[in-house]
């Protein structure tokens, strides 16, 4: 326990002096506050390029803010995230910081899950926020069909999920690969693997980005398959890091 509440509190001080929270609250809640505005101002702006009314090309209203957000969020929001932790094992290994904390009885277990752990309770966060940021600019600023407040908390759960599957996997590749940057782009290749497969009669229901699916629908309902896929390999993902971290040869 003493492990994690250190290399919690070490993840936090790196986090804040690398400017990470910062990287993850633009990757995140950015587009929770342009895509609103963007979907206000681009009609009148091509009317008044073209000298007539697009209006009706142009779907503003509140939820399709949302459901522009939640794209975004899977397209750059992922992309953020996945690099941001890509580096938080490559790191430590490569750089052979982990010499004086093994050989002073810090528990690789305890080390990973204080990573994945800080990072996953900061991606929750930004989620929320940034989802009732956009839902709340999008009701101001738009007209038409509003989204339900359980509805918004639907689609961040399902989001916030589908970010701890990738959070927990780019940390195994993490400590798998020398390069961070090698970590993030096999995560990054799976997810979008994951999105050619979802439409499939087979495996369809159990793919990640099924959670992506519900998310734009505002429901949990139909999305327990992949819901439970996405947190059981979660776990195995973390377990599996912790089993890589055990056998890492720091000396």
């Amino acid at each position: 326990m003493r492990t994690f509440k250190a290399y919690f509190k070490k993840e936090i001080m790196e986090s804040s002096r690398q400017y990470k929270y910062i990287i993850l609250a633009v990757g995140i809640i950015a587009f929770a506050i342009l895509d609103p505005f963007m979907l206000k101002i681009l009609p009148k702006i091509l009317e008044k390029q073209s000298q007539g009314d697009l209006s009706s090309l142009f779907v503003t209203t509140p939820i399709s803010a949302i459901n522009s957000y939640i794209n975004h969020l899977f397209q750059i929001g992922n992309l953020f995230i996945v690099f941001t932790v890509a580096s938080t094992l490559s790191d430590e290994i490569n750089g052979e910081k982990l010499v004086f904390p093994y050989s002073k009885g810090s528990k690789p277990s305890c080390i990973v899950l204080a990573k994945i752990t800080h990072y996953t309770i900061l991606v929750i966060i930004l989620t929320f926020v940034g989802f009732f940021t956009c839902y709340y600019y999008g009701n101001i600023l738009l007209e038409g069909e509003k989204a339900s407040l359980s509805g918004i908390i639907n689609s961040s759960i399902l989001m916030s999920v589908y970010f701890f599957f990738n959070i927990t996997l780019v940390t195994l590749f993490s400590s798998l690969v020398k390069k961070s940057v090698t970590a993030g782009f096999i995560t990054l290749m799976i997810a979008f693997l994951s999105a050619t497969l979802a439409n499939s009669k087979t495996i369809g229901n159990f793919m990640p980005y099924k959670l992506i699916v519900g998310a734009n629908l505002f429901t949990l309902e139909n999305y327990l398959f992949a819901i439970v896929f996405s947190i059981v390999f979660s776990l195995i993902f973390i377990i599996l890091t912790i089993f890589r971290m055990n056998k890492v040869e720091v000396i």
